[in-house]
C-alpha cells in the first residue's frame, strides 16, 4: 500500500487506511457522468445536425441496367460458314469508354435539354429547412430584405435558352413578375424587362448575337429570383459522366453493369436507358460499316466486269464466224490453266485489297499476299508466252477463248459476292444486348438517414468528450481525491457524495416560533427543524452514513489538537461547510455528546434558520461582552446540541466584529463546557475570519467542492492560513459525483 506523506498534519493517522486510487478508466468514467447533462445535450445537439442534415441535403436516386457485349455475328454466317470475318473482341475496358464516350452520350444531352438549368435562388440550409415548414416559409417571405429568394415550393420550367457561346456556364439572373410575367438581367444589364410566360422571346444583342428564351412554367411570387444557365457540351457531358459508372465482376466479364444518380427518379431512369440504345446504335453501326465498304466497292466494279464479259463474247463470236478453226488440244489445256490462275489471282487481289484497308503495306499479311500474287503473275506470263508461240490463228482464239472465261467467271464470283454482302447486311445481329433495362428507383441511396442520425451523434459525442477529455487533462480544477490530495499535501478524509434529498430541501428557511409549542426539546421542534437537516429527515442518506465515518474519525483527527475545536473552512463560497458542520454536529450529539455549534460567518451565516433559532444576539455580541452567555447558546431541538448564531452584525447595524484576542479567550471559556465546539467559518479567500479564527482552534479542515475550486485557490488558502498560524489538519471533497454504492442499497434494504 501506498503510504502519503503528510507534513502539514502532525498527527498519525491511527486506524485510517487511504483508499487506493480507481483506475483510469473508472475516473474517465466519473467525469462522463458528471457530465451526463451535456451528454444529454450533445447528443440532442447531433440528432438536430443530423435533421438540418437531411433537411438541407436533396435526395439522390440510383437507375442501374444490365447489358451484354458479345462476338458479332451474321445470319447469312449462320446458314454457310464458308466464309469467316475476321473480329477482334473488344476488351470490357474499351467498351466502357465507349459507352461513356461524347459520341454516345451527346445525342442523350440533346434529346433531354441536359444543357438547360434553371433553379431557384436559396439561402443554404436555412432555405431548404422552410421548404418543408409552410409557416415559416410564409413568414420568411414576409421579410422585405429576404423576399427575393425562395422559401417554398417555388418552381419554373426552361425550355429553350439560346444565346451567345461566350455565355455558356454562366448564370442570367430570371425574376418572377406580376400577371405571370418575368425579366432576366445579366450581370446587372437588363436584357428582359418584361416577358410572358409560355412565349418564346427573342432579343438582338449589342453585338449582333442573338438571346431566345422560353419559359414553359413559372410558379413563384412576384420578386423571387431565378439563376438559370445553358452549359456548354463539354461540361454537360462531364458532368453526365461523372454521375454515370460501369462496373463487370471481372476482365473476362461480358456483362456490363451501368448505373446513374440523379435528382429525379424517373429522369434517371429514361436516361439511362436513352445511353444504352445509344450505345447499341454505335455498336450495330460500326459492325455494319465493313460490310458496307465491301459492298460499295462490288457494285461499283460489277457493271464494269458485266461490260467486259459482253466485249469478250462477241469478239469470239466474230472470230470463230471469220475463221472456222479448231483450237489444237494443247492450246486449250494451256488456256484451261490460265484460267485457274487468273481466278486464283483475281482472289489474291481482292484479299489483299480487304486487308489494307485495316492494315498498312508494312504488315505481316498485306506482304504474304503480294509475294502470292508475283508468283501467279509470273507463271500467267509463262503461260501467255506459250500460247503466243501457237499458229496465229489458234493462238489468237485461244486468247478470245481464254477472256470470254475468265470475264464469265469473275462476273459469277462478283454477283455470288454482292449477293452475300445484301444478305449479310440485311442480316447483322449486334454485339449489345440489353439484359435489364433500367427502372424507376422508389428509394433514394444517399443520403442515408440512419447513419446519418447515428453519425451525426456520434460525432457530437465524440468532440464533446475529446473536449471533456482535454479539459481534464489541462485543466487545475480539483475534481478528484488524488488531485485533491496532490494539491493540498494533507490527507482527504473521505468523499462526500451528492445528495439529491439535500437539493430537495434547498436553502433553510426560517420556522414560524409558534411552531416550538413543546419548547426546544419537545417532539413537535424537533418535527419543525428536521425539514431544514438532511440527517434529520433523511438520516439514511448516503452522504450522511458518509459523515457517521467521519464523525468516528474525529478522535484521530483531533488527538493532537490543544482543545476540542473543529473549524470548517474552504477557499470559496458554496463549499458546503454549512452543511458539513450543521450534520455533523447532529450526528455527534446524537451519540451523547454535548456539542456546541457555532456560526462564524457574520455575514451570511444560515444555521439560526435551519435550527429554528434568532439570528441573535450571537457571537459578535458574546464576544465583546454586549451579551450574556447564558443567552447566547441556545439549545436546540437536537438533545445536547447547542448554537451560539452569527449574531446582528450581518443585517449592517454597524456592530463592530471581535478581535482575535477576544475570540480567543471567549473559546477559552466556552470549549471546555462541551464535548467539542465545531465552527463554520465564511471562505478564506472572501474574508479574514477564517485566518483570524483559526489560530485558536486546535483543528481544522478544509471543505472543497468537486470541479469547482482550482488548485491555485485551494493553495493560496492554505498559504494565508498557514501564514496566520491554522493548523489545517486535512481536507474532505464535497458533492461528489461517486454513485452510491450497491451493496450500501442493499443493507438499507435489508434494514428496512
Amino acid at each position: 500500500m501506498k503510504t502519503l506523506n503528510y507534513p502539514q498534519t502532525g498527527v498519525p493517522m491511527q486506524g485510517y487506511a487511504t483508499v487506493p486510487a480507481t483506475s483510469d478508466a473508472k475516473e474517465y468514467l466519473r467525469l462522463l457522468l458528471r457530465h451526463k447533462f451535456g451528454l444529454l445535450i450533445t447528443l440532442l445537439l447531433g440528432l438536430g445536425l443530423a435533421w438540418v442534415y437531411l433537411t438541407s441535403t436533396k435526395s439522390i436516386y440510383e437507375a442501374s441496367a444490365l447489358v451484354e457485349v458479345n462476338e458479332s455475328r451474321n445470319l447469312a454466317e449462320d446458314e454457310d460458314r464458308t466464309q469467316q470475318i475476321d473480329w477482334n473482341a473488344p476488351t470490357i475496358k474499351e467498351e466502357e469508354n465507349l459507352l461513356t464516350s461524347r459520341r454516345v452520350l451527346t445525342p442523350v444531352v440533346d434529346a433531354y435539354q441536359l444543357r438547360l438549368s434553371a433553379e431557384p435562388k436559396r439561402l443554404p440550409v436555412l432555405g431548404d429547412i422552410t421548404q418543408d415548414i409552410p409557416f415559416l416559409a410564409e413568414f420568411a417571405s414576409s421579410i422585405g430584405f429576404v423576399s427575393q429568394y425562395a422559401w417554398g415550393n417555388e418552381s419554373i420550367e426552361l425550355t429553350q435558352l439560346d444565346l451567345p457561346r461566350r455565355w455558356e456556364d454562366t448564370a442570367l439572373q430570371l425574376t418572377a413578375l406580376e400577371d405571370g410575367t418575368y425579366s432576366v438581367e445579366y450581370e446587372a444589364q437588363t436584357l428582359i424587362e418584361r416577358a410572358p410566360v409560355g412565349e418564346s422571346v427573342q432579343v438582338q444583342l449589342d453585338d449582333e448575337s442573338q438571346l431566345q428564351i422560353t419559359v414553359a412554367q413559372l410558379s413563384a411570387a412576384p420578386g423571387v429570383q431565378f439563376s438559370i444557365m445553358r452549359a456548354s457540351l463539354q461540361s454537360t457531358v462531364t458532368a453526365l459522366r461523372s454521375n454515370l459508372a460501369t462496373e463487370t465482376t471481372d476482365s473476362k466479364s461480358r456483362m456490363i453493369t451501368v448505373r446513374l444518380r440523379g435528382e429525379d427518379p424517373a429522369q434517371i431512369a429514361d436516361i439511362t436507358n436513352a445511353v444504352l440504345q445509344e450505345y447499341e446504335r454505335v455498336k450495330l453501326g460500326t459492325q455494319n460499316r465493313s460490310t458496307d465498304e465491301r459492298l460499295e466497292f462490288f457494285e461499283a466494279q460489277l457493271p464494269t466486269v458485266e461490260a467486259e464479259l459482253r466485249t469478250a463474247e462477241v469478239a469470239l463470236a466474230d472470230f470463230r464466224r471469220n475463221s472456222g478453226t479448231v483450237r489444237d488440244t494443247q492450246v486449250d489445256l494451256k488456256l484451261g490453266q490460265l484460267d485457274t490462275l487468273e481466278i486464283q489471282l483475281l482472289e489474291k487481289e481482292v484479299e489483299r485489297d480487304d486487308l489494307l484497308k485495316r492494315y498498312t503495306v508494312a504488315h505481316p499479311t498485306p506482304k504474304r499476299l503480294q509475294k502470292e500474287i508475283d508468283v501467279l503473275n509470273d507463271k500467267i506470263g509463262q503461260i501467255r508466252g506459250g500460247i503466243v508461240a501457237a499458229p496465229d490463228t489458234e493462238r489468237e482464239l485461244a486468247v478470245l477463248q481464254d477472256g470470254l472465261d475468265t470475264s464469265r467467271d469473275r462476273f459469277i464470283e462478283m454477283s455470288e459476292t454482292l449477293q452475300q454482302l445484301r444478305l449479310a447486311n440485311v442480316g447483322n445481329v449486334g454485339e449489345v444486348q440489353i439484359i435489364d433495362d433500367a427502372l424507376t428507383p422508389r428509394k433514394p441511396v444517399s443520403p442515408n438517414k440512419l447513419l446519418a442520425i447515428v453519425g451525426g451523434m456520434l460525432t457530437t459525442l465524440f468532440l464533446y468528450m475529446l473536449y471533456l477529455t482535454l479539459r481534464s487533462a489541462l485543466s487545475t480544477v480539483i475534481s478528484d481525491q488524488e488531485s485533491l490530495e496532490s494539491a493540498s499535501g494533507l490527507p482527504v478524509y473521505m468523499n462526500i457524495p451528492k445528495s439529491t434529498a439535500q437539493r430537495r430541501l434547498g436553502a433553510p428557511t426560517a420556522i414560524d416560533p409558534s411552531r416550538l409549542l413543546a419548547g426546544p426539546s419537545g417532539e413537535s421542534a424537533t418535527k419543525a427543524i428536521s425539514g431544514n437537516v438532511l440527517a434529520l429527515s433523511k438520516p439514511e442518506d448516503y452522504s450522511i452514513e458518509t459523515l457517521r465515518g467521519l464523525r468516528s474519525m474525529l478522535e484521530d483527527v483531533m488527538s493532537g489538537a490543544n482543545n476540542n475545536v473543529l473549524m470548517f473552512t474552504s477557499p470559496l463560497p458554496s463549499m458546503g461547510k454549512s452543511f458539513l458542520s450543521l450534520n455533523l454536529a447532529v450526528l455527534l450529539a446524537q451519540t451523547g455528546k454535548r456539542v456546541l455549534l457555532i456560526d462564524a460567518d457574520y455575514q451570511r451565516g444560515q444555521l439560526h434558520k435551519s435550527l429554528g433559532l434568532n439570528a441573535g444576539p450571537g457571537l459578535p455580541e458574546v464576544v465583546r461582552g454586549k451579551s450574556e452567555l447564558k443567552e447566547t447558546v441556545k439549545a436546540t431541538s437536537v438533545q445536547n446540541l447547542y448554537c451560539i448564531p452569527r449574531g446582528f452584525s450581518g443585517t449592517g447595524n454597524g456592530v463592530d466584529m471581535p478581535s482575535d484576542k477576544e475570540f480567543g479567550a471567549f473559546l477559552n471559556v466556552v470549549a471546555p463546557r462541551f464535548d467539542i465546539a465545531i465552527i463554520d467559518t465564511p471562505p478564506v479567500l472572501s474574508v479574514s475570519t477564517a485566518a483570524a479564527l483559526g489560530k485558536h482552534v486546535g483543528s481544522t479542515i478544509m471543505v472543497v467542492k468537486e470541479g469547482e475550486v482550482k488548485e491555485p485557490q485551494l493553495q493560496e488558502a492554505l498559504k494565508r492560513l498557514t501564514f496566520s498560524g491554522v493548523r489545517v489538519s486535512g481536507c474532505i471533497m464535497n458533492a461528489s459525483s461517486t454513485p452510491t454504492p450497491r451493496h450500501y442499497a442493499y443493507y438499507r434494504e435489508q434494514l428496512d
